[in-house]
């Protein structure tokens, strides 16, 4: 548990102070970080055998989140032109190696880099549309976190997903989303942010964020048990790999991205 604490302040204290700074700063630090997260899910899927097909996921997804600092040397390309040019050095691997790099492994390498990549792009431009919204994210889950923990705890009595997550309970998903309303409402009234002017889509974006952010740990965990690990990696010591801390953003930034909440 001390472990647990003092690597939670220490990592906690640096993100922080990072995310308030912005800037490129920032944004090669999550570039850093969604790397290594890649690489834990390679890892977890036993990929990291398939050197060559890791360092070009790897170099896909920190492209995509310095797309915008790289843009002027990429010849305008696209998102998709990435993929398509990712999946194309993939395909030739499997051929290179006889096929013991297959099809199966070039679908899950390419879907990764492009899960990993534009989720923490998403990221970094939520921090550059503003400090107000990329806090308002993370209070909202870190707030759902804590109220289905302790929710759950209490009250918990229906499971949510047995055979994905035995722990979480529909009560606890419950609390966690009233929880999350509360503290957007407390949020508002502090920050006063004029995109949340609106009560309805003040409700509307908490509600967003919390239910998604449960989904996306618990897509995480199915993922996990799939694979038969219990954390994602081992860098934070006692709270697991980097996967597990942010499984919940980089399931919501996707969303909130495609609905155009945050005009992010």
């Amino acid at each position: 548990m001390k472990q647990r604490i003092v690597t939670g302040v220490i990592a906690g204290a640096f993100f922080l102070a990072l995310l308030f700074a912005g800037g490129i700063w920032f944004t090669l630090f999550i570039a850093l970080i969604s790397v290594i997260t890649f690489h834990e899910l390679m890892a977890m899927a036993k990929h990291e055998k398939v050197l060559v097909a890791e360092v070009l996921g790897a170099i896909t997804v920190a492209i995509l989140v310095l797309y915008d600092v790289l843009s002027p040397y990429l010849f305008g390309l696209s998102f998709t032109d990435l993929w398509l040019a990712l999946t194309i050095l993939l395909l030739l691997l499997s051929i290179f190696t006889h096929n013991q790099f297959h099809f199966a492994h070039c679908a899950f390498v390419s879907f990764s880099a492009f899960y990993i990549g534009l989720s923490f792009h998403y990221f970094s431009a939520a921090r550059e549309s503003g400090l107000g919204i990329i806090l308002f994210i993370l209070i909202l889950i870190w707030t759902t976190d804590s109220g289905a923990y302790f929710v759950g705890r209490k009250f918990g009595k229906h499971k949510l997903a047995p055979v994905i997550s035995p722990n979480k309970t529909v009560e606890g998903f419950l609390g966690g989303v009233i929880l999350a309303v509360l503290a957007a409402c407390l949020f508002q009234a502090v920050a006063d942010l004029a995109i949340l002017h609106s009560p309805v889509k003040l409700v509307a974006s908490a509600l967003i964020v919390s239910v998604f952010g449960q989904l996306g740990d618990l897509a995480e965990s199915g993922l996990k048990r799939h694979f038969g690990v219990k954390d994602s990696g081992k860098i934070l010591p006692g709270h697991g790999g980097l996967l597990d801390r942010f499984d919940s953003l980089i399931f919501i930034l996707p969303i909130l991205h495609l609905l155009n909440v945050f005009n992010f």
